[in-house]
């Protein structure tokens, strides 16, 4: 089998290549390096990259199999992490110069789940500078595996790049306004934000604490709930889950979130991607969110006013050590004054009810994710300017699942384009169900031409 298409395997299929003993982790592991070496110039995904530790970890997996020992299904399977994670003894940069040697002595939650399910960790990928909107200019722009002109979305650069580009089978973000669900978008990947606080946020580097998520990018729906199994509490019936029958389910269209496209391409992609839900058996119907178009300006004075308050060991004597963005944003966090911080937190409740009444009456909700594809560099969140995060951080708000999975590609530049599927609290299981058999129903995952 050609290496190239190994890569591009599901998790479910690797793991079973192993069982057979039709491939090894060993294989797979060195077929993975190898593509990251040919691609990372154009990319530009990763901080560091694991080699030595990722054979190490591959060759402890080639054994188990070889015995025949029991396995879990991320065992031997090649992943990485955005660069965000604390790692004992593996530098932990978060994009940042002020960080650029750190190595922390703790190791992230997230780390230590991957590394006890026998996952073997490839690298650490490139981000937005302290996941706050900039890339700072000593890493680069992670670039597009479907147009290495553009943007792979932020903050999870490398995350959405690397697993678009068959560069190890998943990686974990985090996502404070969008930051899984936008590369993910961009790369025509499958991007989840669990309900807030699914996943541990212990030994992750804070940029709000209030809207804060850490969730698996993959490129199949099926995998993201595999990965997500092992780094969660959560467990899955798969057979049900994954049976393509989403007769009866209720999605509700947000109307204004989705009426509101500007861009043509775009909007003909989720009006078929809505249309394929009804074909699939899906009760579709409109709603409306009061206020939801612009509660991202009131979600601001709480992401301004925590990052500020995470960034205080520094601010006062490194501003040069940062991007101009990025301090640009901690100096705006530094004026939100106590009274609006409290008002933020007070919308966030009504908010989160008025949400909580629509999904009462339907069992999720769909929107774009994102008004346009890939742009040429990364969308610019210089003074609080946060408007590209209109379909996303109102789900950070409120702390429901969100998840973007591909609704196709644009026919004039071939970009993809990404649909939200949200659902209520605690139910992954839900919206995991329409977006895996909405994805089969369009043709699964499509390579990229890299």
């Amino acid at each position: 089998m050609e290496m190239k298409q190994l890569l591009f395997k599901s998790i479910d299929e690797i793991g079973r290549l192993y069982r057979e003993k039709e491939v090894s982790p060993v294989e797979v592991t060195k077929a993975t390096l190898e593509r990251l070496h040919e691609l990372e110039p154009k990319l530009n995904a990763f901080v560091t990259v694991l080699e030595d530790q990722a054979l190490a970890q591959a060759a402890e997996a080639e054994e188990t199999f070889v015995k025949g020992d029991q396995t879990g299904s991320l065992y031997g399977i090649p992943v990485s992490l955005k660069d965000i994670f604390m790692t004992t003894g593996i530098r932990t940069s978060m994009g940042s110069r002020i960080l650029k040697d750190y190595v922390p002595a703790e190791d992230a939650f997230v780390y230590k789940a991957l590394k006890e399910a026998g996952a073997v960790i490839i690298g650490k990928n490139n981000m937005l500078e302290f996941a706050y909107g900039s890339i700072h200019p000593d890493y680069g722009q992670c670039n597009n595996p479907w147009n290495v002109n553009r943007t792979a979305g932020g903050s999870s650069t490398g995350s959405g790049a690397s697993v678009a580009a068959g560069i190890g089978f998943a990686s974990i973000g985090t996502d404070t306004g969008g930051s899984i669900r936008v590369p993910a978008s961009f790369c025509g990947i499958v991007g989840m934000k669990p309900t807030y606080d699914t996943v541990s946020r212990q030994g992750l580097f804070p940029l709000s604490q209030s809207l804060d998520h850490v969730g698996p990018l993959t490129r199949t729906v099926r995998d993201n709930a595999i990965v997500l199994e092992q780094i969660s509490s959560l467990s899955f019936d798969y057979d049900s889950l994954f049976s393509g029958n989403i007769q009866g389910i209720k999605v509700g269209v947000i109307r204004s979130l989705t009426e509101s496209i500007s861009n043509p391409e775009v909007y003909a992609l989720t009006a078929a991607a809505i249309q394929k839900l009804k074909d699939l058996g899906a009760e579709v119907l409109e709603v409306d969110i009061p206020g939801i178009e612009t509660i991202e300006q009131s979600a601001l004075p709480i992401v301004l006013a925590e990052a500020a308050a995470n960034h205080k060991e520094w601010y006062a004597d490194r501003e040069n050590d940062y991007a101009s963005a990025t301090y640009a944003n901690l100096k705006e966090g530094y004026k939100v004054t106590a009274v609006s911080y409290v008002e933020a937190l007070e919308v966030k409740k009504q908010f989160t009810e008025a949400v909580n009444q629509v999904l009462n009456q339907v069992d999720v909700l769909v929107c774009p994710t994102m008004p346009y594809p890939a742009t040429e560099q990364d969308p610019s969140f210089e003074n609080g300017n946060i408007d590209v995060s209109q379909r996303t951080i109102p789900f950070n708000y409120t702390g429901h699942p969100a998840l973007s999975v591909s609704s196709g590609n644009t026919p004039s530049e071939n970009l993809p384009a990404g649909l939200q599927i949200i659902g209520r609290y605690h139910d992954e299981k839900t919206v995991y169900r329409t977006a895996d058999a909405f994805q089969r129903a369009t043709g699964g995952y499509k390579l990229p031409p890299l």
